[in-house]
């Protein structure tokens, strides 16, 4: 997608649109290939298209997308579809940090990405190839664990997790909040397909942190703002990226140290299709 890279340092804007636009059409994952396997600045690439991919997430409107999806999903929904579409709505209602999705089935994890959650999706399982699998799904973060036991029991263990890969800070303090929306199966069952919602609050609750911007007066009344100025726009803002980079394996990038600089450049996925040398 970058192809231009596999000789110059920097992309084509042509490049960066179509990038951008694979992003906004709901791609799970986005790929280069000679530019890893062959080209000339590896883990240029995969930075640089990490970052388009991040700037392109930051511009749609995910609330608009689940909306859409929700309304062209035919009814009547299955169990697990209506439950994992409840658990990404209550993620927008209550400004969650974190999605936990406790599961060894898969299916469970990609329903909750089908609604694209705004959030990240951390998917604690005791099977190995679930958590690979997790890797080529928009928005899910594997979390290996060899048991689990309540979700009370493994919470500290997913914060943890969470703050290592820079997912959420899950502040505990008395002016911070970090809710999380935990989906389960009924006494902790990894594979059934009774499933259910909880939430589970560090510090405190947004709705008692954030002033509600909502009119509460007696009269209705109709607004028009212009307030939008360039600090807004340039204004930093945090976000986790959540469409997957793929990149091709070739002679560029057999070294354990360019392997790691792939890695740490936003690399989710080596693919090896020995065409590349």
């Amino acid at each position: 997608m970058l192809e231009s890279m596999v000789t110059n340092p920097l992309p084509t804007r042509a490049e960066m649109t179509d990038v951008a636009n694979a992003v906004v059409d709901g791609t799970d994952c986005v790929m280069l290939s000679g530019e890893t396997a062959n080209g000339a600045f590896p883990d240029t690439s995969v930075n640089i298209m990490a970052n388009i991919v991040c700037n392109a997430e930051v511009g749609i409107n995910k609330l608009e997308v689940f909306n859409f999806i929700r309304n062209w999903t035919p009814k009547p929904m299955s169990h697990r579809e209506t439950i994992t579409s409840s658990v990404v709505q209550a993620s927008f209602d209550m400004q969650a940090a974190l999605i936990v999705v406790f599961t060894d089935d898969l299916r469970t994890s990609r329903l909750v990405c089908k609604w694209r959650p705004l959030v990240p999706v951390v998917v604690v399982t005791q099977v190995e190839q679930v958590a690979r699998q997790c890797s080529s799904h928009f928005g899910l973060v594997p979390m290996l664990v060899a048991s689990v036991t309540t979700v009370d029991g493994m919470m500290p263990e997913v914060a943890a997790h969470a703050r290592g890969f820079g997912l959420a800070e899950l502040g505990s303090g008395e002016h911070e909040n970090g809710q999380v929306v935990v989906l389960s199966g009924k006494d902790m069952n990894m594979t059934g397909t009774e499933l259910q919602m909880t939430t589970y609050v560090f510090g405190g609750e947004s709705a008692s942190l954030v002033q509600p911007t909502g009119y509460h007066g007696d009269h209705t009344l109709t607004f028009k703002s212009t307030k939008v100025g360039l600090d807004v726009v340039l204004a930093p803002v945090f976000t986790v990226r959540k469409t997957k980079i793929v990149c091709t394996m070739g002679p560029k990038c057999w070294d354990e140290d360019m392997l790691g600089r792939l890695i740490d450049a936003g690399m989710n996925i080596a693919r090896f299709n020995f065409s590349h040398g």
